[in-house]
């Protein structure tokens, strides 16, 4: 009897954690991210409003406490946006944020609110632009980033 109640309620969970998700999907970044890899997601969606995230699992070795992502959306025929985006991604004692398993923080980042696409075909590009400071050019390998996501809601 425990053990069906335990199955209903796992599968109940289940279901009801997804329900609003239209794309959820993970890259790993091996040993390093290079500031010129691209991380790359293609999704068809319908015409719709969405909530869009992008998902981060860093580890111990991630020593800032921000994080800086290029983010640019094409449909078929165009660029439709190009964002340059800030995250925090520790505390001012540099305590790495977001929710920890074992040795690995995962964080759900807000890319777009409310974003309305047309039915099609769409490409999400991710790169890192990181930079230490007082120095022009971009960190070439980035330390600590195990995966990167992007998750897709419909919105409610």
């Amino acid at each position: 009897m425990l053990i069906r109640a335990l199955i209903v309620l796992i599968t109940f969970s289940f279901f009801s954690c997804g329900q609003d998700e239209i794309f959820d999907n993970y890259k790993t970044i091996p040993n390093q991210w290079d500031k010129d890899s691209l991380i790359v997601f293609e999704v068809d969606l319908k015409s719709s409003s969405y909530n869009t995230f992008i998902n981060v699992r860093t580890d111990q070795s991630y020593r800032f406490n921000n994080l800086f992502l290029i983010v640019t959306v094409q449909d078929s025929v165009k660029t439709i946006m190009k964002d340059t985006l800030e995250y925090k991604m520790a505390n001012s004692n540099g305590k790495l944020l977001g929710k920890k398993f074992l040795n690995t923080f995962q964080n759900k980042l807000v890319h777009k609110e409310s974003a309305k696409f047309e039915s099609g075909k769409y490409l999400f590009t991710i790169q890192h632009a990181m930079r230490k400071i007082n120095q022009i050019n971009g960190l070439k390998l980035l330390d600590g980033i195990i995966n990167i996501g992007y998750r897709i809601e419909k919105e409610k």
